[in-house]
């Protein structure tokens, strides 16, 4: 799975990816734990998530995107003015609060963004094929420092019964992947009507998992 593929989503408007509403999991969590200190959250393959007007509320978010499509709907959506500049490879989207940068994920560099409290990923990991996961964790722990703390969602169900994306992330997948991290699990969420975001699966079973992971110090 290339590039290519998600500019074509975006270009073609098949988001079923896309969530109308902020995710439960967020909304029910994120809040309790974060500390007084906390002043940024960064949002890897972001797409035009409301989830980010969400954490706006608490503190800075920086996030990540490859579409430009994306990114422009995030502001115009939500009736956001924003300015936009070149930054190298990168297309920088701004408002006060908020910053997107445009590019891709595997091309930007820790040093490009302030001290990260928060990561928070609710679709990305879960986007990515199995073989390229692990180059994604990879990269993603670049950005971690000591106080950072990742906000996972994953999703489960029989990965022979769906082809993804997204492709379904178990408990033991995410250990082998975050080997060296400690890992919180901290809440299931059973969907019962098999909908996720704009898709209903066909599966036996689905499930959203929520794990707090932070650098094994």
């Amino acid at each position: 799975m290339d590039n290519s593929f998600w500019h074509k989503c975006w270009e073609r408007n098949t988001l079923g990816f896309h969530q109308r509403d902020v995710h439960p999991l967020l909304s029910q969590y994120f809040e309790k734990l974060t500390l007084p200190s906390d002043r940024h959250v960064f949002v890897p393959l972001c797409g035009k998530t409301l989830d980010m007007a969400y954490l706006a509320r608490f503190m800075q978010v920086t996030g990540n995107e490859l579409s430009d499509i994306a990114c422009k709907d995030f502001f115009l959506e939500n009736n956001i003015e924003y300015q936009k500049q070149t930054l190298g490879a990168f297309e920088q989207f701004s408002c006060p609060q908020l910053v997107l940068l445009q590019g891709d994920f595997f091309k930007l560099s820790s040093k490009a963004i302030d001290s990260i409290d928060w990561i928070y990923d609710r679709a990305a990991l879960i986007a990515l094929p199995t073989a390229m996961q692990q180059q994604y964790v990879d990269h993603l722990r670049t950005f971690f420092s000591t106080q950072t703390r990742l906000f996972l969602v994953t999703v489960e169900f029989p990965k022979e019964q769906l082809n993804g994306p997204p492709f379904a992330v178990t408990e033991s997948d995410v250990k082998s992947l975050f080997s060296g991290f400690n890992i919180e699990y901290v809440a299931k969420n059973e969907i019962k009507d098999k909908q996720f975001a704009q898709r209903t699966f066909e599966v036996d079973y689905l499930l959203e998992k929520l794990y707090i992971i932070s650098l094994d110090n």
